[in-house]
This record gives structure tokens, sequence and C-alpha cells, in this order.
């Protein structure tokens, strides 16, 4: 009770946001039906449609550029996509979580290969309905096996090396993980039910991201500057060590009122939201916390 009071005292909290850092005042609004989204370094967005089994590629101005899929098992088909990364501007990770396996692709949507374990003989090994995946900068693959309750690593080559989050992980343990990101000094995010349970990337347990904080987290972000967080009707943003930067109402951000946030991105100093009524890209609010003069003429 008592880190949840710290939390909630020491964050600065965009009620009002100033149009010159953060707000519908700076927001670009672009219709962009999906679930999930991630953006590479060049600003290119990528959008995954579960319901359409679909995913999408739009330009740094959001316009939609090409796109991929339809429902099957084929090479460049999905049932249900889940998860998306697609940081380093070359490759793009899908979950595709009905065919129970990963499939990857060049930036064009060109397909490489495809990973999928669930009828492997090696019980450690296997993971089933995969709903997220992410890249560390030394080429490690991480999978929310959402089946197992656990998290499924990979090396560069794509060889097995580790699961955790399992039944014997302690406080570690995972009951149902839907999000996995990588942020400072590696650590791995794991959005978990109601907690953001951190792990080192050897996959030991370090701590519970802002314990008793969160009630019902829809989505995560995580990159080398910090984490992001949507709980409910606000965005939580964290520096490098887990220590509040700012937050703010969502509906006060993006334009056109209250809506449920389905996924956020980051890349070159733009936050990107996903909502029902579509994708917004704004500063990001760690740049110019409240009480900063960072942003302003």
């Amino acid at each position: 009770m008592l880190c949840l009071l710290f939390f909630l005292f020491n964050f600065p909290i965009f009620r009002d946001a100033p149009p010159d850092s953060i707000g519908p005042a700076g927001a670009q609004l672009q219709t962009a039906a999906g679930d999930r989204i991630d953006v590479d370094i060049q600003g290119t967005v990528y959008v995954t449609d579960r319901d359409r089994n679909m995913v999408r590629r739009m330009n740094a101005n959001l316009g939609q550029e090409k796109q991929m899929g339809g429902m099957g098992w084929g090479n460049d088909q999905f049932d249900h996509p889940s998860g998306i990364w697609a940081r380093n501007g070359i490759d793009v990770f899908v979950a595709d979580e009905g065919n129970h396996r990963i499939q990857r692709f060049d930036r064009n949507f060109n397909y490489i290969s495809t990973f999928s374990t669930r009828e492997s003989d090696n019980p450690d090994e296997r993971f089933g309905y995969p709903s997220d995946v992410a890249v560390s900068r030394f080429g490690d693959l991480y999978i929310c096996d959402t089946e197992n309750s656990r998290i499924l690593k990979l090396d560069a080559q794509s060889r097995f090396v580790r699961t955790f989050g399992g039944i014997d992980a302690g406080k570690g343990r995972l009951g149902k993980p839907t999000k996995v990101a990588i942020g400072p000094e590696d650590r791995l995010y794991v959005l978990d039910g109601s907690r953001i349970v951190v792990f080192d990337a050897f996959g030991n347990f370090s701590m519970v991201l802002a314990e008793g904080l969160f009630h019902d987290p829809s989505t995560l972000f995580a990159d080398p500057q910090g984490v992001m967080v949507v709980d409910g009707e606000m965005l939580y943003c964290f520096d490098q060590d887990g220590r509040p930067v700012c937050a703010a109402l969502v509906e006060k951000i993006a334009p056109g009122g209250p809506h449920h946030c389905f996924s956020l991105a980051a890349a070159n100093g733009t936050l990107y939201l996903l909502t029902e009524m579509g994708l917004t890209k704004l500063p990001d609010p760690r740049l110019s916390p409240p009480g900063t003069d960072a942003g302003k003429e």
C-alpha cells in the first residue's frame, strides 16, 4: 500500500495537456483498424488486425503502403495474428496465435521463415497460442507462450535456450502472459493480468513494476529509455530505473474523446497510440514531462 501511495504521489499528471508537449493540439489521427502496433527506426508503422487476419504497413505519415494475410496456414496467412515486432527496420516478426507459430518477414513482407515447436518431443521447448514476440539487440527471440503460461527464449539462430515464468518461478510465476517487451539494460517486461513482471535477460525474476498500481492494464511498451503502460484511461511512463516520469489521461492526449487503447509504441521522439478511433501520432511524453521546458520554442 505504501508503494502504491508513493507512485501516485510522485507521478506528474497531464490532466490538461499543454499543446506544445503532448495532447490533441499536437496529435495526428489516422483511421486504422487493428489490435497491435510496432514502429521501426525509420518511423514505419506495422499493424496487426486479428479479426481480419491481416498485417499492414503504414508510412511515417500514417498512410497505408502495403498489407498481407488472410485466414489460413500458408506462409503469408494468419489465424489471429496477435503480436508484432519490427523495431530494427529489417525484420518483421508476427505471433500467429491460432497457428501456434512465429512467422518472420522482411520489411517488404517477403516471407523468410517460420518457427513452431508445439509438436516437439521436448516439452520444455513447446509453445502454443503465442500472444506476442520480442527480439533483443543480440537477436534473441522471446515468445509469450500462453498455452503453458511462460516465456520461451531462443537464440539468434532460433535454437531453444530456456523457458521462464513457469511453475518454479516463485513470485515471477506467470498466469497468462499476453505481452512482452524489452526495455532498459535488456530487462524483459511481461504483461500478466494486473501485473507487469520484470525479468533479466537470463529469465531471472527481478521485480513487479509499480506493484499495486495497476488494475486492468491493456498494453505496455518498453525501450532503452523506459517503460509505458496503459491502464484503463491512464497512460503511465517510467524511466530506466522504474521510477515514475509522468502520467496522462488517454482522452486528453488522443483526439476523439474517451476510448480504449489497444496498443502503443514509440520511436524517434514520437508516441503512437492505437485506439478504436484509429492511430494517433504525437510527441513522446517521456521526453517532455510536466514542469520541463523540453519541446518549447
